[in-house]
């Protein structure tokens, strides 16, 4: 089972260090098996991470380094943006193990029929198509234009209401009731806490400790989450099928951790912790997110794995367990089992890549390179993380050879690469 949190801040969870917002649930599932310290995503925002987190490849290998249009001139241009149908996802790579297979919830990987779950080798799905949702009603507003945005039960619009993490929960146990005697993957692709930031009253009365609005927003809607975790945890031991169980819980990137100050003045949304940097760029703020992979049995409990990791690793990882057929194409994550269970003592992963439009970064062993346009000039930084996680001190002029070398050896990954099909390629490709 894959549990995947929108736009969740790295410093927002108990087990990660928050002290204003309570997620127990969270936290006992970290408990319960292993936390990645340094889990990434592929990308900083939610349409590419996810493409390279439900395919296990480089989501630029394939034209996803930016989210697919919706809406406008692009939309109509690219009808089709979103993962190919020559790329296998999560969902089609386990259907020959013998898999029942669900999504609930935010889908994002293409509007077009062909591309829609149910199409995708989804047994069973409820949720939206798009990257962004009500979470009251079946309609959103994008550049200030009303759209409709319908809740789909697999091919058809269905009314809806209600609040959408609720809804989502009773879903997923749902779910896992009608299947619970066969194997199944189960995709939890929560919006929370995407915006819009819409909360329950129930759930602001249990974050009224915290003063600052949007904070207490924010807090409410994480909290109606964590519940839906908690819930669903408790419906695998009611069945009895815990203990044969993995669950995945990540977020799909960095938080957005800043509103409008010049409006929302003293007030902010969420929280990277010591992370530099937001969604959106490759800072740390921007790709590093929660991490946690439980099994009771096969994962110690209360453990932590201290290399760097990717959400690429998700799906080569699930295929070794679920022992299904290898994907037609190479796989650019890992299986992380043998990591997990120390057999393999060595970094999964030497160098990791990153590229989305301008902003680009690589880290090779502790070293980072990056390329950004949040909060200061567009230069050239390289960071020691061992000794600088916060990004603090850029060491370019220090270390010229290492940067130089960073840079060739992506540029050399950047040079293979098509681009992005629907936005064209990074401006500043020849650096």
């Amino acid at each position: 089972m894959l549990i995947l949190a929108d736009d969740l801040g790295y410093g927002d969870l108990g087990y990660l260090g928050a002290k204003d917002i309570r997620t127990p649930h969270i936290d006992a599932l970290a408990e319960s098996g292993m936390s990645f310290s340094q889990g990434y995503q592929s990308a900083s925002v939610c349409g590419p991470a996810r493409a390279g987190l439900l395919t296990g490849r480089h989501q630029q290998l394939f034209g996803c380094g930016e989210n697919p249009p919706e809406t406008g001139p692009l939309a109509k241009q690219f009808p089709d943006a979103g993962v190919p149908l020559n790329e296998q996802m999560i969902f089609e790579l386990l259907k020959p193990a013998g898999y029942t297979t669900g999504v609930i919830g935010k889908w994002h990987m293409g509007l077009s029929h062909n591309q829609r779950p149910s199409q995708r080798s989804v047994d069973y799905f409820y949720g939206f198509l798009n990257g962004a949702h009500s979470y009251r009603e079946a309609k959103m507003d994008m550049s200030g234009a009303p759209m409709t945005w319908p809740i789909f039960r697999n091919n058809e619009p269905v009314p809806f209401s209600g609040y959408t993490t609720e809804v989502f929960n009773d879903e997923g146990v749902n779910f896992i009731k009608r299947n619970k005697d066969k194997p199944f993957f189960l995709y939890m692709s929560y919006n929370s806490v995407h915006g819009p930031w819409e909360a329950q009253e129930k759930d602001l009365q249990r974050s009224a400790h915290i003063k600052k609005k949007w904070r207490r927003i924010y807090s409410a809607m994480l909290i109606s989450m964590d519940d839906g975790l908690g819930r669903i945890v408790k419906n695998l031991k009611d069945e009895g099928i815990y203990d044969k169980t993995i669950v995945i819980f990540m977020s799909d990137n960095g938080a957005p951790n800043k509103l409008n100050e010049a409006t929302r003045e003293n007030d902010y949304l969420a929280s990277n912790g010591s992370l530099h940097g937001r969604k959106g760029d490759t800072y740390e703020g921007g790709i590093r997110v929660p991490f946690i992979i439980s099994w009771p049995n096969h994962i110690q409990a209360a453990s932590t794995y201290k290399y760097p990791v990717s959400g690429l690793d998700v799906v080569p990882t699930l295929m070794s367990i679920s022992q299904a057929p290898n994907s037609k194409k190479h796989l650019s994550g890992v299986n992380l089992m043998p990591y997990i269970h120390g057999t393999n003592k060595t970094r999964p992963h030497d160098t990791l890549y990153w590229r989305r439009d301008d902003d680009y970064a690589i880290r090779k062993k502790d070293w980072k390179l990056t390329w950004n346009d949040y909060n200061g000039p567009r230069v050239p930084m390289l960071f020691n993380l061992a000794d600088d996680p916060k990004e603090e001190r850029n060491l370019i002029q220090q270390y010229p050879e290492i940067a130089e070398d960073l840079q060739h050896k992506f540029d050399h990954w950047d040079s293979r690469l098509p681009d992005n099909k629907w936005w064209g390629g990074p401006s500043n490709r020849k650096r």
